[in-house]
């Protein structure tokens, strides 16, 4: 596992340096005549806690609306085991992105010097190119067990509801996302 993680991890440090020397040549500091240098700014996106994101369950959800949709207590309790593997299924990457979420600091980018400032943003967007990795890894996820739990309801007009109610879901899910972060279209079929 590690001998694929290495190249990964190389990739990922290489790609913010890119990105800076891009924007060193003609990125936000040309403007007027007087900012030929690259300035770091604050503007690198907030990202939601790990456990924000772990309440984002959709079995967890669909239980919770067991009324709405007219659940019988077998079918809550068969969801109630993929509800367990879809946290089991999530769990590497929660931890990922927890342990990356935890140590990210973008505002300490203007608070030293220029060089050290350089060094702490390329390690912000380093920690930002895994945090949208995992998230954008989350959300595939999450339509796979939208699907997983839709199969689960045998009933054709709560299996309707239940659409609706994770398309819902779905929505404030993506708007924990950071602006810029992108976002996945819907794929459930209608």
């Amino acid at each position: 596992m590690r001998v694929r993680f290495a190249p990964a991890l190389l990739v990922l440090a290489m790609l913010p340096s890119l990105a800076l020397a891009q924007a060193g040549r003609g990125g936000r500091g040309q403007g007027g005549g007087k900012g030929d240098k690259y300035i770091p700014t604050n503007d690198l996106p907030k990202y939601p806690a790990a456990t924000e994101l772990q309440k984002y369950n959709p079995v967890v959800f669909l239980i919770d609306q067991r009324k709405k949709l007219s659940l019988s207590d077998s079918q809550v309790t068969v969801l109630r085991g993929l509800q367990a593997r879809i946290y089991e299924r999530n769990a590497d990457l929660i931890a990922r992105y927890d342990s990356v979420q935890r140590i990210y600091k973008p505002e300490n980018a203007n608070d030293a010097s220029n060089l050290k400032a350089d060094s702490l943003r390329t390690r912000s967007l380093q920690q930002t190119l895994v945090m949208n990795g995992v998230l954008d890894s989350l959300m595939t996820r999450r339509q796979n067990d939208d699907l997983d739990a839709l199969a689960l309801i045998a009933d054709d007009n709560a299996k309707k509801k239940a659409a609706d109610l994770l398309d819902k879901q779905d929505a404030d899910f993506a708007k924990l996302m950071p602006s810029g972060t992108p976002r996945r279209s819907r794929r459930r079929p209608n």
